[in-house]
Order: structure tokens, then sequence, then C-alpha cells
């Protein structure tokens, strides 16, 4: 009974640590129409027959074939773009806007969108980051002309149009606050080009979170029903214009990198205004005026020295040094007993014994008669070494 027991209890203690154990999320942000990950647009792509079922789906990471092709009946073709950046060179954007306004439809949704984009289509929209809380978007459903919500806790940019004119264009779909981030504007033969700042409602994450399903049939469901071919393109995912790009031109084409660009240059700028007018022109490095009376006594010295007058010379030194005592530390000099000594250390930090020392050295060069030029050298040496500082 007790093997029963502790089999359970270790049966159950393993199902709660691996049920315990989440799964941590996949992050990566591709939108790639093979990527299975929460954030590729597998889910997206695989469905298109279902929403065109009457229609050739094809994908190519080429220049989209239907530019250059006519359908059979003049029925209209669809070109989809999903991918976290839309940037075309000016002439291929020009391409998409004759392939809309020849009656096609296009459906382009993006994470950033180029200037040119944006400049082109007369469009204003708003950055911001991304913000990893749940999401909230929702749509306007063409059949039952209500707005239909939804929510996933997932990535959302919160990218939405600004000042946009519903004149030209009409709104399809808001984010959170009401602020429009889905939009159609409409060409000549019933043609039409749809922005979306959203691509994260195509991942297989929201789409597979609960109903969400239906915000993708509701989307392309803004399109014609006689559409008769649907190319997936991978084109323009990246700049294709590899020749001539530079990391200038690509600064100055973003938006967020041109306004840091500019705001660094103008602070370098700033920095070197002010700085210039801070820094004085290099003063010229004038020679310190020397010592006429030290030199006067250094000629003294050496012709004292020169003539053997080592006695006036050792007496000449030794109230010099007195002097300077005097002068700068305001002692009597007329005792150099032992209390001197003391006076003397107390006011230059040196040690008792050196000064007692050096005063008997003087007592002894005042009492001799008869003094050499080694102890003319070594009084020399010791004043020498006393003025030095401690």
């Amino acid at each position: 009974m007790k093997k029963i027991l502790r089999y359970t209890l270790f049966v159950f203690s393993l199902v709660t640590l691996v049920c315990s154990c989440k799964k941590r999320l996949d992050k990566r942000v591709s939108l790639w129409r093979m990527d299975k990950i929460p954030y590729g647009a597998k889910y997206s792509c695989d469905n298109l027959p279902y929403i065109f079922p009457g229609a050739v789906i094809h994908t190519s990471d080429r220049f989209p074939v239907l530019f250059h092709t006519e359908g059979e009946d003049n029925r209209p073709r669809a070109l989809i773009i999903l991918s976290p950046l839309f940037a075309p060179e000016p002439d291929d954007l020009h391409s998409i806007i004759r392939f809309a306004a020849s009656g096609n439809q296009v459906f382009i949704s993006a994470l950033d969108f180029d200037d040119t984009v944006m400049r082109i289509l007369h469009l204003k929209w708003k950055e911001n980051f991304f913000q990893n809380d749940s999401m909230e978007t929702s749509i306007l459903d063409p059949a039952r002309n209500d707005w239909v919500k939804y929510i996933y806790p997932g990535f959302n940019t919160g990218y939405h149009f600004d000042s946009l004119d519903t004149v030209h264009a009409a709104v399809l779909g808001k984010d959170a606050r009401g602020r429009p981030d889905f939009i159609r504007i409409p060409y000549a033969h019933g043609g039409a080009i749809f922005i979306h700042l959203d691509p994260f409602v195509f991942s297989n994450f929201f789409l597979l979170y609960g109903r969400n399903k239906s915000y993708y049939d509701l989307a392309f469901s803004w399109m014609p029903k006689n559409i008769v071919d649907v190319e997936w393109s991978d084109y323009f995912r990246y700049r294709r214009n590899q020749e001539a790009f530079s990391a200038f031109h690509f600064i100055l084409a973003n938006r967020s990198l041109r306004w840091a660009f500019w705001l660094t240059l103008i602070l370098f700028l700033l920095m070197f205004l002010i700085e210039y007018k801070r820094k004085q022109r290099p003063i010229a490095e004038i020679p310190a005026l020397r010592n006429a009376s030290e030199d006067f006594v250094k000629t003294v010295g050496r012709l004292y020295f020169q003539q053997k007058n080592n006695q006036n010379l050792a007496t000449k030194m030794i109230t010099t040094f007195l002097e300077n005592i005097r002068s700068s530390y305001n002692l009597s000099t007329s005792l150099l007993n032992e209390e001197f000594a003391r006076k003397l250390a107390f006011r230059t930090g040196r040690p008792v014994n050196e000064i007692m020392h050096l005063i008997q050295f003087i007592h002894d060069v005042r009492l001799n008669q008869e003094v050499t030029d080694e102890q003319v050298m070594d009084l020399h040496q010791k004043i020498n070494q006393f003025t030095k500082p401690a």
C-alpha cells in the first residue's frame, strides 16, 4: 500500500511539474509567408484560396508579374504585400498606382513605410513603439456596415493615420483609441489601394487566437468577388536598389533616422560654436624673471671660494641662512640652542635632531679658524638640504 501511495505521489508531482512549465513564446517578427512562428504569416498565405476561390493564387519574390499581364476577361486582379518593411523605389510605387488605376486591387500591410510612400499617396502617419500589452482593434463589416472588435494578448504597433482626408480615403479599421489604421484609397475603374498599418493582425498568433480569423475574412472581403488572379508578392520586403545603396541615403530616407541625424548634426554645431567662443587663443609663454640677488650671491661665493677665503665665505653663508630663518619663520637667531631648534622644527616640520645637527655644525664652523674646502662644501650641502621642502 505504501509503494502504491509513493508511486501515486511521484506521478502527481511529475504531472504538476510538467504542467507548471510554461512554453515560452517566440517573439521574433518575420511576417514571412512560410513561417509557422507566432509572428509569421503562413496562415494568411495558405488561406488565400478560401478567400478567392475562383482565382489563381501564386507567390513570388520577383517583380510582380501582374504588372505585365492583363486578365483574359478584364476581371480585376489583386496584389498582396505583407512585410515588416514597405520601401519601394518611386518607379515601383508608380507602377503599383498604375496597376490600381487599371481597375485592380492592391493590399499593403507593413510595420514601417518609407516616407516616399506616404508622400506620393498624400498620407500622414504617426509612429509609436511596440507595446507588449494586449491588443485591441476593430474593422468595419461591409455586409452589416457595423464595427467588429477584436483582442489578443500580443504585439500591437499603435501606428495610425494622422489628419486623414476621408473624402479621398475610406476608413475601414481603427485601433483601440478609435484612430484609423486601415484605409482604402479608390482609383478609376473600381481599382483601390488598401493601406494597413498593423500587420500583426495577419500573423499566426492573432488569427489563431479565439475567433479572430474573421478579421482576416472581413479585411479581404472589401475586394471584389470576381478577382481572377492573386499574387502574394515578397518583392517589396526589402529595398531593391542595392547598387545605389548608401548609408547616408538610408538615413535620410527614414523619417526617424533623418530627424536623429539632423539633431545630432545641429548639436555638434552648437557645441563647436560654444567651445570656440569659450576658448582663448594660445598665450605665449613668458620666461620667469631671473633672481639677480641670487646670481650676485653665487658670483660672490665663487669669488671667495677661488680666493680660498673659506672663513669669510662660511660666515657669509651662515649669516644669509640665519637671515632667511628670521624673515621666513619670524624667529630670533641670537641664541642657537635647543629651544630655538624645537621652534624651528615645529614651523618647518623637520626633525629636531636634524636641526640640532645643523646648529652644532654652524657652531663648529664659527669656532674653527681654519675652515677647509670640505667643510665649506659640507655646510653648503646642509643648508641647501634644509631649504628644500620637507
